[in-house]
């Protein structure tokens, strides 16, 4: 399985390798179950201490497996702004039926006079538990990537009751697209580089502009080699 992150000008790719760890060696049954799981428990889960617990843990899983934090750590440090503003909004929201009972009515200040927008606590918390969801599922979709081969998945999948010949098709071809489409963005990268722009440079908003330009391309390369799998279908007559 490969999971595939385009950030800060750098094309991250948490491919599947093989290692000789326990989580390496788990049915892939077990830790896609795992990961289903931790998607549900975003889902469902408010209090920070338990999101809390459950990112810890898959800390704890992704050392297990030698987990290669130095190409998914971009992703975390992009998305610290966007935590941060979830936060905030959340401790000034006037809904306080989401909150936890204990510190729904605890008001740290004021943001305008006369006891107006006050920023809650249990906003706040709620807030930090809604960021800690999104650090739950990436990881653990990361991990389950690196963990599972595509071969193993596909198999997987394909013994599924509902899963029909085509879906099973559609999946691994999908799968198996993702890393045509990384080796595209590190050639459109590299193009860019030659001309002198520097992507790892500037603020949030000029890195997001200067990837722009790679964006027309890349689309046009991929609808381009969803062509030819399709023609290869066709004169394969299949489906």
């Amino acid at each position: 399985m490969t999971s595939c992150y385009l950030m800060g000008g750098k094309a991250m790719l948490v491919d599947y390798r093989k290692r000789d760890t326990y989580l390496h060696k788990t049915s892939p049954k077990v830790l896609l179950l795992g990961t289903l799981l931790v998607i549900v428990a975003s889902i469902l889960w408010t209090h920070p201490l338990y999101c809390g617990v459950m990112l810890g843990l898959l800390v704890i899983l992704g050392k297990v497996a030698k987990f290669p934090w130095s190409q998914i750590k971009w992703f975390f440090k992009i998305i610290i702004i966007p935590v941060i503003f979830i936060m905030i909004i959340q401790a000034f929201s006037l809904d306080t039926s989401l909150l936890h009972s204990h510190y729904k009515e605890v008001i740290l200040f004021y943001l305008l006079p006369g006891e107006r927008l006050g920023f809650n606590l249990g906003g706040l918390l709620y807030g930090l538990a809604a960021s800690m969801k999104i650090y739950m599922v990436v990881l653990a979709v990361a991990i389950l990537g690196y963990t599972v081969s595509p071969s193993d998945f596909i198999q997987m999948i394909s013994r599924l009751r509902f899963a029909s010949r085509q879906f099973v098709f559609i999946f691994s071809t999908a799968w198996r697209f993702i890393p045509i489409i990384q080796k595209q963005i590190r050639h459109l990268l590299d193009a860019q580089k030659t001309r002198g722009m520097e992507l790892d440079k500037g603020k949030l908003i000029e890195r997001v502009r200067k990837l722009i330009p790679i964006v027309t391309p890349l689309l046009s390369n991929s609808l381009e080699t969803g062509d030819q799998i399709a023609l290869s279908m066709e004169a394969r007559a299949f489906g």
